[in-house]
């Protein structure tokens, strides 16, 4: 038997996601979400609004997974034994979108649009790493927080600038690059109480926490019930929102644009608009 060296095409993209366990079970189970295959192509859903209890509700959902070879006649011709696989490029992208987002009982928050996209470019010769990039169309809109409106300022060209694992390392080591970004590389932040060493970037197993947003902001004054904290929104008897988390690793990223920890008196936990893309040579 010979193996064929081939590309592994891999994206997926979710617009509502979660699971409540108090007061009462509640599992979010929602029609459509993408994912590819290993062959790649396009994998699409329009996705009805549904309310999950009390707790959680959205309008409407998007989501898209895509997967090609840049050069289609390079592609057919591979076909015809005139080439090999290895010999292509390809491009993933991944899109997600959920609208009119209310989560909480009374609710607590509210969010008009989010919606969120990561192209990956197979890995470059040089560096045998892909380029994955949030595209400018990523967007956090319309959020309320018991009432408060709630700016959510993105910077989407950063990661566009460091597109790879190896060119966030060497951000990290660049004291100037720390001192403009540290909050997106989430550098005050502790796990689990813990600090990590000075100038540490957080991570395990080789990926890397991050975030796309650049600032927080209350548009007027703030709630008396709710505070932020780095790219987190903080509200007592409720829980944490988490505004636009990127894992970095070597050969993917998974964007997250918004996500709650759900505490009192409602427990569990949910997420909107979850993206991930990769993809490699194989074997």
């Amino acid at each position: 038997m010979d193996l064929t060296r081939r590309f592994v095409f891999r994206g997926s993209a979710s617009a509502v996601a979660g699971q409540i366990y108090r007061p009462k079970t509640i599992i979010v189970d929602v029609t459509g979400a993408s994912a590819l295959g290993v062959s790649g192509g396009r994998s699409q859903a329009q996705i009805p609004g549904r309310s999950f209890g009390d707790v959680i509700k959205f309008g409407s959902g998007y989501t898209l997974a895509e997967g090609l070879f840049d050069d289609p006649r390079q592609a057919a011709a591979v076909t015809d034994h005139k080439g090999r696989q290895s010999e292509l490029t390809a491009t993933t992208t991944v899109t997600g979108e959920a609208r009119e987002i209310s989560v909480g009982i009374k609710p607590v928050v509210t969010i008009k649009r989010v919606r969120g996209t990561l192209i990956s470019r197979s890995a470059r010769a040089g560096s045998g790493e892909p380029s994955i990039v949030p595209r400018r169309d990523t967007t956090i809109q319309g959020v309320l927080v018991a009432g408060h409106a709630l700016t959510v300022n993105l910077n989407i060209g950063l990661f566009q600038k460091y597109d790879t694992l190896s060119k966030v390392r060497a951000a990290a080591d660049d004291p100037k690059c720390m001192r403009g970004y540290g909050a997106q590389f989430a550098s005050g932040a502790t796990v689990e109480g813990q600090r990590p060493d000075r100038g540490a970037l957080i991570s395990r197993d080789g990926v890397i926490y991050a975030t796309i947003v650049k600032e927080l902001k209350w548009e007027g004054k703030p709630p008396g019930n709710a505070r932020i904290d780095g790219h987190t929104v903080v509200v007592k008897d409720f829980g944490t929102v988490y505004f636009g988390e990127l894992l970095i690793g070597k050969e993917e990223r998974r964007l997250t644009m918004v996500r709650f920890e759900l505490g009192s008196p409602v427990g569990g936990y949910c997420d909107f608009v979850d993206i991930g893309s990769n993809g490699g040579g194989f074997p």
